[in-house]
């Protein structure tokens, strides 16, 4: 009969002799995950040793305990429903230990069960730790109606004043937490149930913001802001609230929960970006670039931290893959800096914001750097993301250094793509507006037109360097290229605007993007016939180009200049007076990035063709 006693010391030190070695790693700076997942197997075998033999009330404590540590030490080592199997196993053997026997699956059933055998007994803490790891399984499989039932049923005694939801459930909850000294656990229960709770209030606000009822939500982050909870968390709970804040049409007081989320945890990397998102709205773009310079900045310092994980059950692993990506959400590295890229230029060429081109130059170079070092092929298919395909950050980056009058560079990067596309172009794409494509067909004739599109673009912006650096003749030969290129997509049908091309908004969108880059090209190609003094090769160049792009009045313009050095002065003077009769500005179309026509490319010295034209109708 003493083999018993002794069975129930020894594992009990050796459960001890387990936490003591979790709690001095725990101490640590550096937070060993190895020591975890020792402590976690070491626990399994205890665990199922003491299972080895028949449950019985003097080894109830011990077992109970001993489950929930290796509960603890399982979350990262053992799915949800792999622990809650063995959960189910250890409420079983408690009924069992107590000569009750319950034959259901059921948890709810189950855990009915234990509350009324076990509730008013000496084992009541060690059953509610298990409850705890009850409540954290389905706040992790997002389970809230259980979670609810759960928590009711602990709460039975109590008379429902207030309604029944899972908050007043949450905050009325009164378990026992008492420690037993002599039972050492890896997470005292009044830390967990403390987590538990201020979790479970985010998850509710978090689902209140699903369903797009703020106002609602923001009960829940202001009830979770009086728990007592980590820095981190209440940094979350603050970018939260901020949320909300933004979504009511409030986004000062947004900005401020922002502010106070990072003052709270200067890690809290999604309160900066919700923050770039606010300024963004308000018009506000340097700091917008301000506060997205910031969330690289700490997005690089965490990249290059230790991914060891200090706390034994953490807010990430309770919210769920889901709920976490929804709180915290922050683009990635490469997708935040093509943001701060891509901003810099908008805000300085098409609001005119005084902004340094070289700053989002810098952008660039730095993103092409790490695409490159990532080993990213330039031709990749779309990987769904909002992040655009490689060949466009290239012509892009191209773009950028062409603004900041960086030609060479320019031409080097543009070639990158010219040289990866080159393979794949088709020689030949003829389309059918009546078609209706589907599916991966539709893909296919996408993806064909976007390879003739960025090698096309790619010549448009060497032939500009070409001619930033005075170089006629190679930039007649690269607006050519660019030509030879975009011409490769052939539409059959002349009133192919009007019709459902391929049943896409995507199709048609290219196209016409096509179609700008084509007339971009020729009249290129035209000014610079037209400096070279081959006006015939200019005039038919600019005809065509405002073809492509009617109502462009640059190349309006080079069209009267042509006319008039041509000696047709009639047709130059009628031409000019119906372009300043036209009060009616060209249908706007939204180009990339890339193919953006910005005034100092294509100002044209009116004074002297003005001078002329009004000489010559004055003088009739």
């Amino acid at each position: 009969m003493s083999v018993i006693p002794c069975l129930v010391d020894r594992w009990s030190e050796e459960n001890n002799n387990i936490i003591l070695t979790w709690k001095q790693n725990e101490r640590g700076l550096e937070p060993n995950q190895h020591v975890r997942k020792r402590c976690w197997s070491e626990s399994l075998k205890l665990l199922q040793k003491i299972r080895g033999i028949p449950a019985a009330t003097e080894r109830l404590e011990l077992e109970m305990t001993v489950s929930y540590n290796t509960f603890l030490f399982s979350l990262n080592f053992c799915n949800a429903s792999e622990i809650e199997e063995s959960l189910t196993n250890s409420l079983s053997r408690a009924l069992e230990a107590c000569g009750s026997q319950v034959s259901c699956s059921d948890p709810v059933q189950l855990w009915e069960a234990v509350l009324q055998t076990l509730g008013s007994s000496v084992y009541v803490p060690c059953v509610h730790k298990l409850l705890l790891i009850q409540w954290m399984l389905w706040l992790m499989q997002c389970q809230s109606e259980r979670v609810l039932t759960l928590l009711m049923q602990t709460n039975h005694k109590r008379e429902h004043s207030a309604p029944v939801n899972l908050q007043t459930e949450t905050r009325n909850l009164a378990l026992s937490t008492e420690e037993d000294s002599s039972l050492k656990v890896a997470m005292a229960a009044k830390d967990l149930k403390d987590l538990l709770h201020i979790c479970t209030v985010m998850c509710e606000g978090v689902e209140q913001m699903k369903m797009e009822r703020y106002s609602e939500a923001l009960e829940a982050f202001q009830e979770a802001q009086g728990l007592p909870s980590p820095r981190s968390l209440l940094g979350q709970i603050h970018t939260l609230t901020g949320q909300s804040f933004a979504k009511l049409g409030q986004p000062h007081c947004a900005l401020h929960f922002y502010r106070k989320a990072v003052e709270v945890d200067g890690a809290c990397l999604s309160a900066l970006y919700q923050s770039a998102l606010v300024f963004r709205q308000l018009g506000n773009p340097k700091a917008e670039i301000e506060a997205l310079h910031l969330l690289y900045s700490a997005v690089q310092l965490q990249s290059d931290k230790s991914s060891s994980i200090a706390s034994l059950v953490s807010p990430a692993v309770l919210f769920g893959g889901a709920q976490m990506t929804f709180i915290s959400r922050v683009p990635s590295p490469s997708r935040i800096l093509h943001t701060l890229a891509h901003t810099c230029l908008i805000k300085k060429y098409i609001y005119f914001v005084s902004i340094s081109i070289s700053d989002g130059v810098e952008y660039y170079l730095d993103l092409l750097a790490s695409l490159q070092s990532d080993g990213k092929d330039l031709i990749l298919t779309g990987d769904g993301t909002s992040f655009p395909r490689i060949p466009v950050v290239y012509l892009e980056a191209g773009f950028a250094l062409l603004k900041a009058k960086r030609y060479c560079d320019a031409l080097v990067v543009c070639e990158e793509v010219i040289t990866s596309t080159l393979d794949f172009i088709p020689e030949r794409l003829l389309l059918d507006a009546d078609e209706k494509l589907k599916g991966a067909d539709s893909d296919v004739v996408l993806e064909n037109v976007d390879l003739v599109l960025w090698a096309g673009a790619a010549h448009l912006l060497q032939a500009q360097a070409h001619w930033k650096l005075k170089d006629t003749k190679e930039a007649i030969t690269n607006f050519t290229r660019a030509i030879n290129q975009l011409v490769k997509v052939f539409i059959k049908q002349k009133d192919w605007k009007q019709k459902h091309f391929g049943n896409t908004e995507a199709m048609i969108e290219r196209m016409v993007t096509v179609e700008a880059a084509k007339g971009q090209a020729l009249a290129g190609r035209g000014l610079c016939f037209l400096e070279g003094g081959q006006l015939k090769e200019a005039l038919r160049d600019l005809n065509l180009s405002l073809q492509m792009t009617p109502g462009c009045k640059n190349t309006e313009m080079w069209l009267t200049e042509v006319l008039w050095r041509l000696d047709r002065r009639e047709e130059a003077s009628a031409h000019w007076r119906e372009v300043h009769s036209t009060e009616d500005a060209p249908k706007s179309i939204k180009l990339p990035l890339y193919l953006q026509l910005w005034p100092d490319d294509t100002a044209f010295d009116l004074s002297d063709l003005k001078k002329k034209m009004e000489g010559y109708i004055q003088a009739k």
